[in-house]
């Protein structure tokens, strides 16, 4: 029903536009007829005002006036007898004045209104006689030479014939110009009956422009609720998609592990008994559970690397990543399955690779090649499975090419175009036959787009395949590698030190004191600066493992007072032993007096490392140099949860601590997480820059001793920027993103 009314609305939107549009036109037109209108009324208004009237009535009414004045000012001097020079010459100025009237007269707008009429243009000419032909005689007059009687009474004559046409002109031109106004006024009139028209024109137009733009304000209105509601629908929709995928992952991730720890110990167990199996018959069921757990476990994989790419989760670690070593790896991995399959498993590498290190997420470099190694050798049998490395340097880049050539069953036409679609196999009887998600290929395309490369096949039916992928190359320096030689447990006892460990972290204490007690050492604790230096005072360490944040005193400050001071550890090796990783922060440590820096989070090797450094100060007296290890870089990239790095770190602290141990650390850790991040709350709020700084350390050096990096790294960056409100929340998210995907 809103599908309906909306396009019901549209088509009403549209219709309206149309109608508008063509109103519009209609308006604009009459508006240009109107000006017209009204310039041609105001065109007539000044020709009655300026034309006519200034000009023609007032230079005929002057002409009569002056020639009035003439006839009645010689009448006086006849009548008077008074006709000398003097008065003469006052009669030539009443003669100057009618003169130039008549000028004006002819200069005037006059002839134009009544050259019609012959009897007009006939006194009109008469007129000019009179006047022009006076004007010897009052030239002379001028010049002092009277004149007679006679001529006086001549132009008396003359002047009276003159007086009676000047108002003649007058009566008839007053009757012309009123006979002109009305007609201008009529045609006036007819033009603001036009105008009136217009307008009322006009007015109609504009209330229905106005009735239709209300119409089209309501359609829209209406269709703005319409797109609203599906607005709200798509909400409502793409929220439950959402907390579906989130039930989804959820489920995914625990059944994951629900399936995952049985199958570990069975796997474990099968491989302890194909050790110790002696009848033929009994390795080769063992083999067969064996192989049937790394399916099923293969399976597992798959579909949570799925799961990440549909939920958009699937991040990368970009570091520098040893072509050879990793290619390698990954034929010695699988020359067991193409042994077990009659295959010979063959690596096409050069002798020497223009770029041996390239710069790429090396788990997921290694996963494609395994996943296209293992299909080749699944679908090939008694055959050749080659893995072939090649360079091709073009214009702008040069691109790493892996090809997976194979001699097994090959690919038709259709086969190969539902290869790269999820759950899709070439057909049911592959599926059958040899098994399989048909998520595979979909997983390694994901990836190697994601890595810039783009991936094919070519096949031949019943010839073989061959899988390639190139992705750019990105040259990267050999990741650094120590020069000092470690001896091996085998090989040289870990001697028994004496050890005080410095951390405010509980779950970091819980995670290094387990460690070194594993290691055999002695371990003494102390919760912050303050009391390490009490410690530091009272006992002789032959090791002191310091934390550089924490409460009360730092460990820098708690450094300073122990080498200051005339303790009895003064002298005794101090390692930092910090979450902060930056160049600064080491040469504050080395400045404060300590002999090392080491980078959380610690590990078995890393403390036995330091361990074997520190040992020579107690039993030679020489100075101690301890190893002095990098800080590895901090990733700025995805904030993804890194289940590798997770499943190295958890793999090292289940080996000391043990399942249990390692589960409820975990657990202490998301609680003391939790409570870290009510406290940023509160922090927030009040701007404790200092507090908030010391909240993230302690988030990041506690997630780093758990193997969570993102969280770890998500918190240092935090750091390094002014804390945010949103960046609360981000890191509360993160937070709950390793609970869930830690559980598979």
């Amino acid at each position: 029903m809103t599908a309906l009314s909306t396009e019901a609305d549209r088509a009403a939107i549209r219709k309206a536009g149309k109608t508008t549009a063509i109103l519009k036109s209609l308006a604009v037109g009459l508006l240009i007829i109107l000006g017209f209108i009204y310039y041609d009324i105001s065109q007539r208004y000044t020709a009655m005002q300026t034309g006519i009237r200034e000009n023609a009535m007032w230079s005929v009414y002057q002409l009569d006036r002056e020639a009035r004045g003439l006839h009645s000012y010689l009448s006086m001097m006849l009548a008077t007898g008074d006709i000398g020079i003097a008065s003469q010459k006052r009669l030539s100025v009443h003669y100057d004045i009618l003169y130039s009237r008549m000028d004006m007269l002819n200069k005037a707008k006059f002839e134009r209104y009544f050259t019609v009429d012959e009897a007009v243009t006939r006194q009109l000419s008469e007129i000019q006689a009179v006047v022009l032909g006076s004007s010897p005689l009052f030239d002379n007059i001028a010049d002092g030479v009277p004149a007679s009687r006679d001529k006086l009474l001549s132009m008396h004559a003359r002047f009276a014939d003159l007086i009676r046409n000047t108002e003649q002109l007058v009566i008839y031109t007053n009757n012309t110009l009123s006979v002109y106004r009305a007609e201008q006024r009529n045609a006036v009139e007819a033009l603001e009956i036009k105008s009136l028209v217009l307008i009322g024109l006009l007015v109609l137009i504009v209330g229905a422009l106005i009735l239709i733009l209300r119409r089209q304000l309501d359609s829209v209105r209406r269709a703005g609720l319409g797109f609203e509601r599906m607005a709200g629908d798509l909400e409502s929709a793409y929220s439950a998609a959402e907390a579906g995928n989130r039930v989804k992952s959820q489920f995914m991730a625990t059944m994951s592990h629900e399936i995952r720890t049985p199958l570990n110990a069975i796997l474990g167990t099968v491989e302890l008994m194909e050790l110790s199996a002696e009848n033929p018959e009994s390795v080769r069921n063992l083999k067969t559970i064996h192989r049937s757990g790394e399916a099923l476990l293969d399976i597992i994989n798959e579909i949570l690397d799925y799961s990440k790419i549909e939920y958009g989760k699937l991040e990368l670690e970009m570091r520098s990543v040893d072509i050879r070593a990793t290619v390698e790896g990954a034929v010695e991995m699988m020359q067991g399955r193409a042994l077990d399959s009659g295959n010979k498993l063959v690596l096409d590498l050069p002798t020497e690779l223009e770029f041996p290190f390239i710069r790429t997420d090396a788990t997921r470099f290694r996963q494609v090649i395994l996943n296209l190694v293992s299909n080749a050798v699944k679908f090939t049998a008694n055959g050749t499975v080659t893995l072939a490395i090649t360079e091709i340097r073009g214009v702008q880049s040069t691109l790493l090419r892996v090809e997976v050539q194979d001699t097994g069953i090959g690919i038709d036409e259709a086969g190969r175009a539902k290869l790269f679609l999820p759950f899709s196999q070439v057909d049911a009887s592959i599926a059958r036959k040899y098994g399989g998600t048909g998520l595979g290929l979909t997983i390694c395309k994901e990836i190697v787009e994601r890595l810039g490369g783009r991936i094919g096949v070519d096949s031949v039916y019943g010839l073989g395949s061959t899988f390639w992928f190139e992705i750019p190359i990105e040259e990267a320096l050999p990741p650094p590698v120590s020069s000092a030689p470690v001896a091996s447990p085998d090989q040289r006892p870990l001697p028994r030190l004496k050890i005080l460990l410095v951390e405010d972290n509980v779950i970091n204490m819980q995670v290094a004191g387990k460690f070194l007690a594993h290691l055999g050492q002695e371990v003494h604790t102390a919760e912050n600066g303050a009391v390490a230096v009490e410690k530091a005072d009272d006992s002789e360490f032959d090791l002191i493992l310091m934390d550089m944040q924490m409460p009360v005193m730092d460990g820098i400050e708690a450094t300073a007072r122990i080498r200051q001071g005339g303790g009895r550890s003064r002298r005794t090796p101090i390692v930092a032993m910090t979450a902060n990783a930056s160049d600064d922060d080491t040469a504050r440590c080395i400045d404060a007096g300590m002999d090392g820096f080491q980078s959380k989070p610690v590990s078995m090797e890393k403390l036995t490392r330091i361990i074997r450094s520190a040992a020579p100060s107690r039993h030679t007296g020489n100075e101690v140099t301890i190893e002095k290890t990098e800080p590895p870089s901090v990733n700025r990239g995805a904030e993804s949860v890194d289940l590798s790095s997770f499943e190295d770190r958890r793999a090292e602290l289940v080996a000391v601590l043990g399942e249990d141990d390692f589960a409820e650390l975990l657990e202490a850790f998301f609680q003391d997480a939790n409570f870290a991040l009510t406290t940023l709350t509160g922090m927030t709020a009040f701007h404790e820059t200092a507090t908030i700084d010391r909240v993230l350390h302690t988030i990041k050096g506690a997630a780093g001793n758990v193997g969570l990096q993102p969280i770890a790294m998500m918190a240092q960056r935090m750091r390094e920027r002014a804390f945010q409100p949103e960046d609360l929340e981000a890191l509360r998210s993160a937070v709950e993103d390793c609970r869930i995907a830690i559980a598979a």
